[in-house]
């Protein structure tokens, strides 16, 4: 993917600013190869609970080449929706947009923790209903900003997570129980910091 394709629709009015974000994001997508780098990106709570992802895909798929994949697209749209965030190229319906993405995240942020601390409320629909309309949302805000691999990404990450055969497992799994229980603490922990 060359650095002219990153943004696809973006206006002809300042072309140096245009070239400056594809050439940050295209830098990004550089060096957001090891684990080392991302940190200075993504705060520790975020990437602790990235962590505990990416050991529960692994444990669930027994592939780690499918595990770093998921994780590593999660990242990378994490990063680029904070670089254009930071460089406010998102209009004001995308706001709005990103604002609502983030409460059904909260929401279902909230969700995950309660059929944890709750049993037998597990609701394998719903929650699979929440990761839908979260991915709805957030390839709407992105639509204008990001290429079709991007996009891609964005499903790739929300059709794993949501997959609803994959959050019975999480749940009603017993091999899953000891890394649940750290994933909801550490989850817990994200909406107490508003990291959300």
């Amino acid at each position: 993917m060359s650095s002219d394709e990153e943004i696809e629709d973006v206006p002809e009015k300042a072309p140096s600013k245009s070239i400056a974000l594809r050439m940050q994001k295209k830098m990004l997508g550089m060096t957001v190869k090891s684990k080392e780098r991302v940190k200075g990106y993504i705060d520790e709570t975020t990437s602790e609970l990235l962590d505990h992802m990416y050991d529960f895909a692994k444990a669930d798929t027994g592939d780690e080449k499918v595990a770093k994949k998921v994780i590593k697209d999660m990242i990378k749209i994490l990063v680029k929706l904070g670089l254009l965030l930071s460089k406010n190229q998102f209009s004001g319906k995308e706001l709005a947009l990103l604002e609502e993405f983030r409460k059904k995240t909260k929401h279902g942020a909230l969700t995950l923790v309660s059929y944890h601390e709750v049993a037998f409320t597990f609701d394998q629909e719903y929650l699979s209903g929440v990761m839908k309309e979260s991915r709805d949302l957030l390839q709407q805000v992105i639509a204008r900003h990001l290429t079709d691999k991007s996009k891609g990404r964005v499903d790739n990450v929300f059709s794993f997570y949501g997959d609803g055969d994959r959050l019975a497992r999480f749940y009603n799994d017993p091999k899953h129980e000891e890394l649940r229980g750290a994933m909801m603490t550490c989850l817990s922990k994200v909406l107490e910091e508003n990291l959300l």
